[in-house]
């Protein structure tokens, strides 16, 4: 299976790639956030692959890091949902988004994707709620991603569940990372306040 692909870009579409590598071109279906990060044509880049084969079918999927490859392949254990919506849904939502939608029951963020109706934004929801608390932090997304790490562990030490803290956490804007830990958390607190009146 190809797991890597490293190549000259020669075609860049609305939600896929060609990588020359010594002269065969892969075509590479990927989420539109990666096609936005891609070199421009006729340069070097690299993606990371997941490879799916059918019986009349072998395709290539790619991701610029394992934090969205790791979900492209969580959503695909959900019912019903296939490659197309997968790749749909982090063309529309980040994998914080994501990760704060389904933590939160946020059916209306994932209705937003292309393919998924209400059930099948409960359905995620449902599937994959267990499973978010224990996705590998496997890199570090930038200072808007660690602050809300951050207020969330902050939410947990003062003694709220994992799940109010989540879903809490993620009714704040926090920017991109220009705001201080206290002042969300004392939105955070505010907002838990206003729930027990």
């Amino acid at each position: 299976m190809i797991a890597k692909l490293r190549g000259i870009i020669d075609f860049i579409g609305e939600n896929h790639t060609i990588i020359d590598i010594s002269g065969v071109g892969y075509l590479v279906h990927c989420p539109s956030k990666v096609i936005n990060k891609l070199s421009p044509i006729g340069q070097i880049d690299e993606l990371l692959i997941e490879t799916i084969v059918r019986e009349d079918q072998f395709t290539l999927y790619g991701f610029k890091d394992e934090k969205e490859k790791y979900w492209f392949n969580l959503l695909l254990k959900v019912q019903s949902i296939g490659a197309k919506t997968a790749i749909n849904g982090l063309s529309v939502l980040s994998v914080e988004e994501l990760e704060m939608a389904i933590i939160s029951e946020d059916s209306d963020a994932l209705t937003r994707i292309a393919g998924i109706g209400k059930k099948g934004a409960l359905r995620i929801c449902a599937e994959l709620k267990d499973k978010t608390f224990n996705i590998p932090n496997i890199i570090d997304d930038g200072n808007s991603n660690n602050l809300m790490q951050d207020a969330i562990s902050g939410l947990i030490g003062l003694g709220y569940g994992q799940s109010e803290a989540y879903s809490t956490i993620a009714k704040i804007d926090v920017g991109d990372g220009d705001k201080k830990l206290e002042d969300i958390l004392q939105s955070a607190l505010k907002i838990l306040s206003e729930k027990k009146q």
